[in-house]
């Protein structure tokens, strides 16, 4: 049994498909579990397609999905639009949420009701054991829960918005019993990882980060269909980790 995780999709449907296929992911086997963090939809061309393949997927007991930011700004422009209210701009226009908006607006009513529930049902974290090692996957930051006093800094919105630096201890103000080698993250890129640890800009592919305390799997897929983006489309990638031998899988 392998152990795989995968990050901000952003509607890139084909890629996904391609490194399923690549790692020899068979749900209904459940020899391997797929551990997803979040980000489905919104820059990419299929992005509600996205979320439907993902939603099957996630029948399954050895597919894990969690929250990511976009898939709360989604969440939140559901909610808006059952109260008519004003809509999120700044989701629907700076994050490319249009791509996800329009074609849930074509959706059945019943179908929409699903995608509602499915984003309500999403995580906003989960512990990963392999090889006697213990991970916390997040989009972003840790999150706990509603255990204990953790300070604010460990709550469900810093969960999918923080952005960690390169080599911070992210479970510094944590001082429970469990003993964390690593979070494993998305939401960032690893260009921007690399670079801060480079100190300078890396003229290549994205790669996954491996940091002292932090696991960055975002190589900025959500740039795949935006060739005007330059070098951030040239070098984004979908990646996947097999946390079992730290061995990564990458399509274009």
């Amino acid at each position: 049994m392998s152990t795989y995780i995968i990050s901000d999709i952003h509607g890139a449907l084909e890629p996904f498909i391609l490194l399923l296929s690549e790692i020899g992911f068979d749900p209904e086997s459940g020899q391997d579990e797929l551990y997803l963090l979040g980000d489905y939809a919104d820059w990419g061309t299929h992005s509600i397609e996205t979320i439907g393949y993902i939603m099957d997927l996630d029948r399954y007991p050895c597919v894990h999905c969690l929250m990511g930011n976009h898939d709360l700004m989604f969440l939140q422009a559901i909610r808006e639009y059952k109260e008519m209210l004003f809509p999120n701009l700044t989701w629907y226009e700076t994050n490319k949420g249009f791509k996800t908006w329009d074609d849930y607006e074509r959706l059945s009513e019943k179908n929409q009701e699903a995608v509602y529930n499915w984003l309500l049902s999403l995580k906003f974290s989960v512990d990963i054991e392999v090889n006697g090692r213990l991970y916390m996957a997040a989009h972003a930051y840790p999150y706990f829960g509603n255990r204990g006093r953790l300070g604010r800094i460990y709550t469900k919105n810093e969960a999918v918005w923080h952005r960690a630096d390169f080599d911070e201890d992210p479970f510094r103000n944590y001082h429970g019993n469990k003993k964390y080698k690593a979070l494993i993250i998305g939401h960032t890129p690893t260009s921007y990882y690399r670079a801060c640890e480079n100190r300078r800009v890396v003229h290549e592919p994205n790669t996954v980060f491996f940091g002292r305390h932090i696991i960055a799997i975002d190589c900025g897929a959500k740039a795949l269909e935006y060739p005007e983006l330059g070098e951030e489309s040239t070098n984004a990638r979908l990646a996947a980790l097999r946390l079992d031998d730290d061995k990564c899988y990458y399509v274009r």
